[in-house]
C-alpha cells in the first residue's frame, strides 16, 4: 500500500493504439512511493471481509466485524453499545446501495462522505481503527477523486466484485 499517496504522487498517462488512435487506454502511475506498507495476512483478511460485507449489501457483519477485529474498542462496555454501532453501520451501507438507482458509480456516490460518517461512529463509540486500514482508507479517498476525474460513469460493484469473490488479486 502507498503509504503516502495523495494527487501530487499520482500522474495518469494517455496511450493511443497505434492502429486505432480513437481507441484511448489511461496507465496510472504512483510516485514517491519511498513510504510503503504491505498488509499482513489478517490484514488483508479484515479488509477484504470487510468489503465483502459492504459490497453484499450486510452492514450488519460489516459493523460487528469492526468491533470485533478492533485493537481496542469500548462499545462492547456500554449495554447494547455493539449492536448500536453495528445498525448505524448497517444504515450507511444500505444508503450506499440505495444509491444503485441512479446507478452505483463514482459520479453518483461519494465514498469519502460515507467513510467520514462510518469513522465518526469509530469515534463515539470507541471503535479504534487499526494503523494499517487507515493507510487503506486514505488511498481509497484520494484514488476516489482521482477515479471521477478519470472515469464518473465507473460502477464501484463491478469493478470490485472479481477482487471481493477471490477472481483478482488484492
Amino acid at each position: 500500500v502507498h503509504a503516502d499517496l495523495h494527487p501530487g504522487n499520482v500522474l495518469v498517462r494517455e496511450v493511443t493504439n497505434a492502429t486505432n488512435p480513437r481507441d484511448l487506454h489511461y496507465t496510472i502511475i504512483f510516485l514517491d512511493a519511498g513510504i510503503a506498507m504491505s498488509l499482513k495476512d489478517n490484514d488483508r483478511k479484515n479488509l477484504l471481509d470487510l468489503f465483502r460485507a459492504v459490497v453484499l449489501n450486510d452492514g450488519y457483519t460489516a459493523g460487528t466485524l469492526m468491533v470485533e477485529r478492533a485493537r481496542y474498542e469500548k462499545c462492547t462496555s456500554i449495554p447494547g453499545g455493539k449492536h448500536a454501532f453495528a445498525s448505524e453501520v448497517s444504515a450507511i451501507v444500505s444508503e450506499f446501495h440505495d444509491r444503485r438507482k441512479k446507478g452505483l458509480t463514482l459520479g453518483a456516490v461519494r465514498v469519502g462522505a460515507l467513510l467520514g460518517r462510518v469513522l465518526d461512529h469509530c469515534r463515539r463509540y470507541g471503535v479504534e481503527i487499526d494503523p494499517a486500514m487507515s493507510s487503506v482508507v486514505v488511498s481509497m479517498l484520494v484514488l476516489e477523486g482521482l477515479g471521477r476525474s478519470l472515469d464518473p460513469d465507473l460502477n464501484l460493484i463491478h469493478a470490485a466484485m472479481p477482487f471481493l469473490l477471490r477472481r483478482g488479486a488484492v
